[in-house]
C-alpha cells in the first residue's frame, strides 16, 4: 500500500496538481499533516485521489518534525522508499523505490546527471517532495524503472512564514538557516524570497566533514489569478569527505575484533569531496481560458567537482597486487589502497512546455496534455590514465597499506596530473500526449511519448536512440471512499557503451502493472493498498572481465499504508514485501541489499492550546543479501523520537535518530569489478536541537 494522498486532504477538498509549474499558495506551517499546498510538479492531472498510480507526498512540516538533515533522511517513512541504503554518503543522495534506483528531479526538471558531478540538495531549500512509484518515461522521459523523486524548491510567493534557523546537533554539527519572503508592492503582484544556509559539521566516521552552504533568492510576478513568472536562482558549495568506505567484508570477520562504523580507511590530508554549483530557473504559468493554459519551464545548472579518494584492496585482488609488488601477504585487518583523483565540470541546460486543455465531450471531461521536453548536458571529466598501478587496467595508483584494527596515516602517494579526459555530450528531445477521462465515476488515463536521445563522446562511438513509451490507468470511485485502480507504465534508460568493445549498450527498459485501491472512509483516515509486477531489461550488471554483463530483474510487490488523525494524535504506517530475483545470474538471485520486508510507523501528539509536541518513530529493516545469495545481511529495527515546544513567535525541537544507538550492517553488496563483497556499517545515534524565530 502506498500513502497516494497529501496529508492535506484530511482537511480539504482534492486539489488539481497543475502541470509542471509550482503553484505557491503556501498555507502557514502548522501541523505536519497539513500540506503546504505546492503542487506537485509531476505532470500527473487532477488531484491525487483521482490518478490510477502510487504517488506519495512529503511536506516539509512532515520530514521537519521527524528531523530529516538530508535529502535521503526527508523519505524515512515513505512507503515503499529505500533512503540511504549504503548508510551516509556525502556525496550524493541515494534512494531505491520499490527495489530499483529512483531518478532525482528538482521543479520537474531532472537534477542529476551522471554521478558525483554534482552538488547534492539540501533539506532546508526543500517545500514538498513528491515520488511517482514505477516507470514514469511518458512523463518524464528517461529514467529509472523504480521510481522518480521530484522535490519542489521554496519559491516567492504570498501567505510564506519568515524564519531563522539556528541548530547543534551530534559530532560538532552547527547550522543556521534564513527563510525570507516579502512583497514588494502594495498590489503584492511581485514577491522576493532569499532562503539561505549554512552548516559546519563533522560526522560519526572520523575525519569525515559534512561542510555545505548556499543562497536562493527567487522572484515572482503575479500580475492576475491566471498568470504566474518566476525566477529562481542558486549558488551553492559543498567541502565535504568521502564517508562510504566500502570495507571488505572480511574486515568484519577478524577474531577477536570488531569494526567500528566510525572507522575511516581514506586519508585525511587529501581525500574530498568537493563541489560547486550555479543555475538559474525560469517558471511560467499562464491560463487563457477556462479551458486552456500553458505551463513552461527553464533551468541551466553549472556544477563542478573536485574528487579524490583512498579505496580499500579486498583480499583476493590485494593477494594479486601483493604478488606484483613483491611483497608478502598481509595479515588479517591490513589492506591495500589505492588513489582515484577526478575533478568534473558539467554544464546542463534543460526545458519543458506543455499545453493543457481542459473540456468536455457530452458527458465526458478531459484534462489533455501536450508536451515539449528538451535537455542538453555537456560533462568534461578529467581522471587518472589507466595504468598506474602495473599489471592493472584501472585508473588508480597505489597508495601503502592501513591497518583498520588500528589505523595510522600520512603514508599517501601524492596524486599526480589527471590526464586522462573524458567529454560527452548529450541531447534530448521528447514529444509526449497525455489525457485523463473522467465519465462520472470511472476515471481513464493514457498517454504516448517519444524520445529522441543522442550522445557524443570523445572516446567512445555516438549513441543515437528512438524510443516510444506509453502509460495508461484505469479507476472507478465506489461508495464509501473506495476507489480500486489498475495502471501500466514503461520507461527507458540509455546506458552508454561497452569500454571493451566501443558497442553502444541497449537501453535499460522497463515496465509495471499495477493493481491497487485507495480507500478514505472519512477525512481524517486514507488507507492505501497495491500490489505490482515491475519487469527490467538489459540492467548493466559487470563481469569483472572485458565484457559487460545486460540481465533482465523481476520485482513482485505489495505495499500497505495508513494515515489516520485521531483528536490530538496522528499516525503514519506502512508496510512493504518485495520479492526481487536477478533471471541471469545462477539461481536468480535477490537484488543486492534490497530486503523482503520493509515496515515504519510514525505517532505525533500535539495536545491543542498547549504548544507541546512529541513524536516517536520505528523502522525496520528486514534481511537482505549481497546480489548472490552468498551472504546474508541482518535485519534490524531502528527508533526515532523528538520533542518540541512552541512559545511565541520560538519554536524548539529536539530530534534524536536511532534513540538506541544500534550498531548495525547496512547491508552488503558483491562487487563484480572486485570478485569480493562489501560491508556497509549504519549510522549511530544522532541528536539535534534547533531553534527557530518565525516573523
Amino acid at each position: 500500500m502506498t500513502a497516494t494522498l497529501s496529508a492535506q486532504d484530511f482537511y480539504e477538498e482534492p486539489q488539481d496538481l497543475g502541470a509542471t509549474t509550482v503553484v505557491s499558495e503556501q498555507a502557514p506551517a502548522s501541523d505536519p499533516e497539513v500540506d503546504t499546498r505546492v503542487a506537485a510538479t509531476t505532470k500527473l492531472s487532477g488531484n491525487l485521489f483521482e490518478t490510477p498510480r502510487a504517488v506519495e507526498t512529503v511536506t516539509r512540516e512532515q520530514f521537519e518534525e521527524r528531523g530529516a538533515r538530508n535529502l535521503e533522511e526527508t523519505l524515512n517513512y515513505a512507503s515503499g522508499v529505500q533512503s540511504g541504503y549504503y548508510g551516509l554518503d556525502t556525496r550524493q543522495d541515494f534512494v531505491r523505490v520499490r527495489g530499483l534506483n529512483s531518478t532525482n528531479y528538482k521543479d520537474g526538471l531532472r537534477h542529476q546527471f551522471n554521478f558525483y558531478n554534482n552538488t547534492p540538495q539540501e533539506a532546508f531549500a526543500v517545500e514538498q517532495i513528491d515520488v511517482v512509484k514505477g516507470p514514469a518515461s511518458v512523463l518524464f522521459g528517461q529514467g529509472t524503472v523504480g521510481g522518480t523523486v521530484n522535490t519542489s524548491s521554496k519559491i516567492a510567493g504570498a501567505g510564506v512564514e519568515n524564519e531563522i534557523m539556528a541548530g547543534y546537533g551530534s559530532h560538532d554539527r552547527y547550522e543556521v538557516g534564513l527563510d525570507y519572503n516579502s512583497a514588494l508592492d502594495e498590489a503584492e503582484t511581485f514577491f522576493f524570497r532569499l532562503v539561505g544556509y549554512y552548516r559546519d559539521a563533522d560526522t560519526y566516521i572520523d575525519y569525515v566533514e559534512d561542510d555545505s552552504r548556499f543562497l536562493m533568492p527567487s522572484f515572482t510576478w503575479q500580475p492576475s489569478e491566471q498568470t504566474r513568472l518566476s525566477l529562481l536562482l542558486n549558488l551553492q558549495e559543498n567541502n565535504s569527505t568521502p564517508s562510504l568506505m566500502f570495507f571488505p567484508i572480511e574486515a568484519t570477520q577478524i577474531p577477536g575484533f570488531t569494526l567500528d562504523n566510525d572507522t575511516y580507511g581514506g586519508e585525511p590530508s587529501m581525500d574530498r569531496y568537493d563541489t560547486k554549483q550555479a543555475s538559474v530557473n525560469v517558471l511560467f504559468d499562464h491560463e487563457f481560458n477556462d479551458i486552456f493554459s500553458f505551463s513552461a519551464n527553464a533551468r541551466y545548472v553549472a556544477s563542478e567537482a573536485e574528487y579524490v579518494e583512498h579505496t580499500l584492496v579486498p583480499p583476493g585482488i590485494g593477494a594479486l597486487l601483493s604478488n606484483a609488488l613483491g611483497m608478502p601477504p598481509l595479515p588479517a585487518g591490513t589492506y591495500h589502497r589505492i588513489l582515484y583523483g577526478a575533478d568534473h565540470e558539467t554544464d546542463v541546460f534543460a526545458g519543458n512546455a506543455i499545453l493543457k486543455a481542459d473540456f468536455a465531450t457530452g458527458v465526458v471531461d478531459h484534462n489533455l496534455q501536450f508536451g515539449v521536453d528538451y535537455t542538453y548536458a555537456d560533462r568534461d571529466r578529467h581522471t587518472l590514465p589507466i595504468g598506474g598501478i602495473p599489471g592493472f587496467g584501472v585508473p588508480y595508483i597505489y597508495s601503502g597499506i592501513i591497518d583498520l584494527t588500528n589505523p595510522s596515516y600520512g603514508a599517501s602517494a601524492s596524486l599526480p596530473a589527471l590526464s586522462d579526459n573524458l567529454q560527452v555530450t548529450e541531447k534530448m528531445v521528447g514529444l509526449f500526449l497525455h489525457d485523463q477521462i473522467r465519465w462520472n465515476n470511472l476515471i481513464l488515463s493514457g498517454g504516448v511519448r517519444f524520445d529522441d536521445y543522442e550522445q557524443e563522446s570523445n572516446k567512445t562511438e555516438t549513441i543515437e536512440i528512438e524510443q516510444w513509451s506509453f502509460d495508461g490507468g484505469i479507476m472507478y470511485q465506489l461508495p464509501y471512499g473506495i476507489s480500486p485502480y489498475y495502471s501500466y507504465a514503461e520507461s527507458f534508460e540509455p546506458q552508454g557503451v561497452n569500454t571493451a568493445t566501443n558497442e553502444p549498450l541497449d537501453p535499460k527498459t522497463g515496465s509495471q502493472h499495477e493493481l491497487g485501491v485507495k480507500w478514505m472512509p472519512n477525512s481524517d483516515t486514507l488507507i492505501t493498498a497495491s500490489y505490482f509486477q515491475i519487469e527490467e531489461d538489459n540492467r548493466v550488471i559487470g563481469s569483472g572481465g572485458p565484457d559487460v554483463e545486460q540481465s533482465s530483474v523481476e520485482v513482485d510487490g505489495a505495499e500497505l499504508a495508513l494515515r489516520q488523525r485521531c483528536g490530538d494524535f496522528y499516525l503514519q504506517a506502512s508496510y512493504t514485501y518485495l520479492d526481487t530475483a536477478n533471471n541471469d545470474r545462477a539461481g536468480s538471485p535477490q537484488l543486492a541489499g534490497v530486503p523482503e520486508n520493509q515496515a515504519s510507523a510514525w505517532v505525533s501528539y500535539r495536545p491543542a492550546g498547549t504548544g507541546f509536541r512529541t513524536g516517536l518513530g520505528v523502522r525496520y529493516t528486514g534481511e537482505s543479501y549481497d546480489g548472490l545469495d552468498a551472504v546474508r545481511t541482518k535485519s534490524h529495527t531502528l527508533l526515532d523520537a523528538m520533542v518540541g515546544y512552541q512559545w511565541q513567535d520560538w519554536d524548539f525541537q529536539l530530534n534524536v535518530t536511532n534513540l538506541l544507538d544500534k550498531q548495525y550492517v547496512q547491508t552488503h553488496e558483491f562487487s563484480p569489478s572486485y570478485g569480493s563483497t562489501n560491508a556497509f556499517l549504519g549510522q549511530d545515534r544522532s541528536v539535534n536541537l534547533s531553534a527557530t524565530l518565525t516573523f
